[in-house]
């Protein structure tokens, strides 16, 4: 992966910060024009900030609104002795979780960059024979994942209103959420279903369209690929809800 460096001298040549930006906005309604330049010169600075950005806001406004108030309540329904929820506020409650939720989120984001662009890049180059170099599949990642933005647009101020940690915009609203007493079956089927998602379908799009263009794939092929890794994503996070409820959303 010695190829993937930052593209801050390349990308002046190619109309730096502004260029940048415009390739952001770019990919939401023309994806294959973006990838075509990502293919000739790769450039995943400026999205892979706008990501973590929009983690860490997002991290600040929810934690102390939404996150810590239903940790609190969770941790209070449980009846532990007064003693072990004394030891446990500290962590639950002023600026250290904060803190916390912030490093972690952004730390979080740049690893799923990571990881994604790493399995995405062995599944095509090992499995399927495309070449391109880790640096283009990492463009690809990083320019897909923007659409976090929209996202939290629409999701936030939904959590926010309804003062829980879950927003669907997928199969899941046709469903009532899993409580303490549901079993493995339903809890698997409720978060699988929440797996499909309108904006998660958005990003397997783009994730097809640009596969195709750095691999040289075709679109038939690239989708074969991100569908297939989505759906085995899909599967584990049902199945470790499934078993541990709290892990799995």
């Amino acid at each position: 992966m010695s190829d993937l460096t930052v593209p801050s001298v390349e990308a002046m040549e190619k109309g730096g910060l502004m260029g940048s930006l415009r390739r952001v906005v770019r990919v939401v309604y023309s994806p294959a024009g973006v990838f075509q330049e990502l293919e000739r010169r790769p450039d995943w600075l400026v999205p892979l900030i706008i990501c973590v950005l929009i983690a860490a806001i997002s991290s600040w406004i929810l934690i102390p609104r939404v996150i810590l108030p239903a940790q609190i309540e969770a941790l209070e329904s449980r009846n532990l002795p007064e003693q072990q929820l004394e030891a446990a506020r500290p962590w639950l409650e002023g600026s250290r979780p904060l803190y916390i939720g912030l490093i972690s989120a952004v730390a979080f984001t740049v690893l799923a960059f990571v990881v994604v662009a790493g399995i995405f890049h062995l599944v095509c180059t090992l499995l399927l024979g495309g070449q391109a170099n880790f640096g283009r599949t990492f463009s690809v990642v990083a320019y897909s994942s923007v659409i976090s933005v929209p996202e939290s647009i629409v999701k936030v101020p939904i959590q926010l209103l309804t003062k829980s940690v879950e927003a669907h915009t997928s199969l899941a609203l046709i469903l009532s959420s899993p409580g303490a007493e549901s079993g493995f079956a339903y809890r698997f089927l409720y978060r699988f279903m929440d797996q499909f998602d309108v904006f998660a379908f958005w990003k397997i799009v783009l994730l097809g369209v640009g596969l195709s263009v750095i691999f040289k794939f075709s679109r038939k092929k690239a989708y074969y690929a991100v569908v297939i890794l989505w759906l085995v994503y899909a599967l584990g996070v049902a199945a470790v809800s499934g078993i541990a409820p709290r892990a799995g959303g």
